[in-house]
């Protein structure tokens, strides 16, 4: 009996230890695709999206908040953004990818954003992750994250004024 639980245990010592190693990366900061994604925010406040054209595949899955869209529809929403809010500024810009030795890429980014409203005139701080995953150097999963009420508000402003 001792020689089964003995055995028993190291086959589960084993195995997780092998999965860590499945599950284990290399993290940078400074590589191209982390620089990229960093410049994905910056020409998002410049309201410029051919990068975003450019790096986000046809097919690329995006799920803001759980909620599934394509490339066009997101791209149409943030560009938005611009129609809602007269300034949206950036701080607390961290980002770094994810280089898994199973061969996965993803990037990781963290970030505040400051909007101020078109149409209520109020002034919104809110805290945004997105993740990234990368094949052949495009995006193939964007995964947004952040609490879109203000958003919300500024469009149902907008459309009272328009009535």
């Amino acid at each position: 009996m001792k020689k089964l639980l003995s055995i028993l245990l190291m086959s589960v010592l084993i195995c997780s230890c092998s999965d860590q190693q499945q599950s284990t990366a290399i993290v940078k900061s400074d590589d191209e695709l982390t620089l990229n994604v960093k410049k994905l925010l910056k020409v998002y406040i410049e309201n410029d999206f051919s990068l975003w054209e450019e790096l986000l595949s046809d097919d690329c899955e995006v799920l803001f908040n759980n909620i599934s869209l394509d490339k066009k529809s997101v791209i149409a929403g943030v560009s938005q953004d611009h129609i809602l809010f007269k300034s949206i500024e950036v701080t607390d810009d961290y980002a770094h990818t994810n280089y898994f030795k199973n061969g996965q890429i993803w990037t990781n980014h963290w970030f505040s954003l400051t909007f101020i409203g078109n149409f209520t005139g109020e002034t919104t701080n809110t805290r945004a992750h997105t993740d990234l995953k990368w094949e052949n150097e495009k995006i193939v999963r964007f995964q947004v994250y952040y609490d879109p009420t203000f958003q919300i508000k500024e469009a149902t402003a907008m459309s009272d004024m328009s009535k």
